[in-house]
């Protein structure tokens, strides 16, 4: 996988939590999550959706992490519809 948040040898300002951090700051508390998940802005299959079965095995971009659910909102590749 991409790696977004390479090591430089302990530099803060260059470190995942460092960006949650100055996101959160600046209350932009929806990317902040999106960055602190595992998928966040990743191209992605999706899979056992079980309401929505017709879209499992599409390829889309995680856009946002919905905590709650454990779930993200994610838009369709070649689409511009989220779901």
């Amino acid at each position: 996988g991409a790696i977004f948040f390479p090591d430089r040898g302990n530099r803060i300002e260059c470190s995942k939590e460092y960006c949650i951090h100055v996101a959160r700051k600046h209350g932009e508390h929806e990317l902040a999550d999106l960055i602190k998940s595992d998928l966040g802005g990743r191209r992605c299959e999706i899979n056992n959706l079980t309401s929505r079965p017709e879209l499992n095995g599409k390829t889309c971009v995680a856009n946002q992490y919905l905590p709650e659910s454990n779930q993200y909102k994610v838009t369709l590749e070649n689409k511009s519809k989220e779901v």
